[in-house]
């Protein structure tokens, strides 16, 4: 392959992560806006709190004298300005976590390698999907400390939604997805892991073809599997899958940690 047809398809696999990630993020935004309504809702409240809490207490002061009787009440409402704060602190943390996985997640990839803690990308992956899981489905991590992995980080997040996203798809009704990282000799490995209804045997080798569906199985969202093992490969990785046909599925997602290396063994 030479320089040019390097640079091409390059930018050809960026196109088809950004296209992914534009169709992710539409499915997901009313969820997400579900996610934010709730701790704005809790600061509208509160605000309205605090400024009566306020008030009572210029009313208090107008005199620039507080009585002894009029203690109580001024200890009262500091006590309950405190509690107000200290919901608000909890919603606007939410609000920026939600809002800082949709900057990373949504962030242009052009050509930006980076080092990654693959941990962090899980997590903001499971931060955008929570309110698919919340209430149904159990998430359970085990999450070894790993090494930092070089890597295009737009590309291998679309592949970390993609996999979470299917995992949650196969599951009808309640159940669980696991999520696991290890350490291995040269390279990192990423577990997703679910109790769903699985895919038949006779599914399992054409997975990965272009178009390939089932009635019933995994419907991604934005990044199709055979794009998701094209950009691990591009990353000198593997991918892999063992399932059970009513018991679950494993995707196990190997990378190496530089991209000039030879890959994973």
């Amino acid at each position: 392959m030479t320089a040019t047809e390097a640079v091409h398809g390059r930018d050809a696999m960026a196109d088809a992560v950004n296209a992914a990630k534009m169709a992710t993020l539409g499915a997901l935004a009313a969820g997400v806006a579900h996610e934010l309504n709730t701790p704005m809702g809790a600061l509208n409240s509160n605000h309205d709190v605090l400024k009566r809490a306020l008030a009572r207490l210029q009313h208090i002061l107008a005199d620039e004298v507080v009585e002894p009787s009029e203690l109580n009440e001024v200890r009262r409402v500091v006590a309950a300005i405190h509690d107000v704060l200290q919901v608000n602190d909890l919603a606007v943390a939410r609000m920026v976590e939600l809002v800082n996985s949709l900057r990373t997640f949504g962030r242009p990839d052009r050509a930006l390698i980076d080092r990654v803690d693959l941990r962090e990308t899980l997590e903001s992956a499971l931060t955008l999907l929570a309110h698919r899981t919340r209430d149904r489905i159990t998430v359970v991590r085990e999450l070894e400390p790993i090494p930092p992995v070089q890597c295009y980080p737009q590309e291998i997040g679309q592949v970390v939604m993609n996999l979470l996203v299917n995992a949650i798809q196969a599951i009808d009704g309640a159940g669980t997805v696991t999520v696991r990282t290890r350490a291995l000799e040269s390279a990192v490995q990423i577990d997703v892991e679910d109790t769903g209804i699985g895919i038949p045997e006779e599914f399992l080798g054409r997975i990965f073809e272009p178009g390939f569906t089932t009635k019933g199985s995994r419907v991604g969202m934005g990044l199709g599997l055979l794009l998701t093992r094209q950009v691990v490969e591009r990353h000198r990785g593997r991918i892999g899958v063992r399932s059970t046909s009513g018991k679950g599925s494993l995707f196990t997602v190997s990378l190496p940690h530089t991209l000039d290396s030879g890959g994973v063994p």
